[in-house]
């Protein structure tokens, strides 16, 4: 049997950085961030994923070969984590979900296949998919992150006034169109699945740390034992608190959601 590990699948901008740092603040989870992320010079995936290939010299890109390459990486950081006494944890963004598919197939599959989502299931992973309904909020933290930084650890300057963005509004459709597919998508990749929580943004945060109901639900689904704490407070502050304000046509986003909406 894998070794037990939390995942979170989320879109950007839902708290999940907030989210990991909690976890990391307890005494039973270890959060990787996001391991398959490619920051310079490398990402911890890409460094396992070169030396593991050099050991298969007839490695092809199949399917079943990147899936049990993902499956020994997922291993190494339950083993990191276990060492710790921890049970390990990851991010997985809606953008990486078709990433690991054979280089010579779709990424994700008309029928609906992803090559990560399906080692997921079948090493019992427990997913936490985070989702952040406002897909206005969405486009405007996105736009505004992309401006200040993505994960500040300082708190912004008061009023801050002279950040003004405009949204460009086709490309804010765009956006909200991948995010809800995307969101469908895992919903139907997990459907069934029995270790599967869903937390809403900003629902699960209370000041500075997991609001009790959403750390109980993740205690229960990590199997923790009672005296383990799953999670304690995080430093992380908010990137775009005042997105109504900064962006220009924030009203016209907001009407661009709504009738999206409404048109089903």
């Amino acid at each position: 049997m894998a070794p037990p590990i939390l995942v979170t699948i989320a879109t950007q901008r839902s708290g999940t950085k907030f989210l990991g740092a909690c976890l990391n603040g307890g005494d039973a989870v270890r959060s990787f961030s996001e391991p398959f992320k490619p920051p310079p010079p490398t990402s911890p995936f890409a460094a396992f994923a070169v030396a593991w290939m050099a050991r298969q010299p007839g490695f092809a890109f199949r399917d079943t070969e990147i899936a049990a390459m993902l499956d020994a990486f997922l291993d190494t950081l339950a083993a990191e984590a276990a060492a710790q006494g921890r049970i390990a944890h990851l991010d997985v963004m809606y953008n990486n979900l078709g990433a690991f598919t054979g280089a010579w197939t779709w990424p994700v599959r008309p029928a609906g296949e992803s090559t990560l989502c399906r080692v997921l299931r079948a090493r019992g992973a427990r997913i936490i998919h985070l989702v952040r309904d406002s897909l206005a909020d969405c486009v405007a933290s996105t736009l505004i992150a992309e401006q200040r930084g993505y994960h500040r650890r300082t708190p912004l300057p008061p009023g801050d006034p002279a950040l003004r963005l405009t949204a460009d509004l086709a490309a804010a459709e765009r956006q909200m169109r991948d995010i809800l597919a995307a969101r469908a998508f895992v919903r139907r990749a997990f459907r069934g699945h029995d270790a599967w929580v869903e937390l809403a943004y900003p629902d699960f945060i209370d000041g500075q740390a997991l609001a009790p109901q959403a750390a109980a639900r993740l205690a229960g689904l990590a199997g923790l034992p009672a005296g383990r704490a799953v999670a304690g407070p995080c430093p992380l502050h908010p990137t775009a608190p005042d997105r109504a304000m900064v962006v220009t046509n924030w009203d016209a986003l907001v009407a661009l959601e709504a009738r999206m909406r409404a048109a089903g």
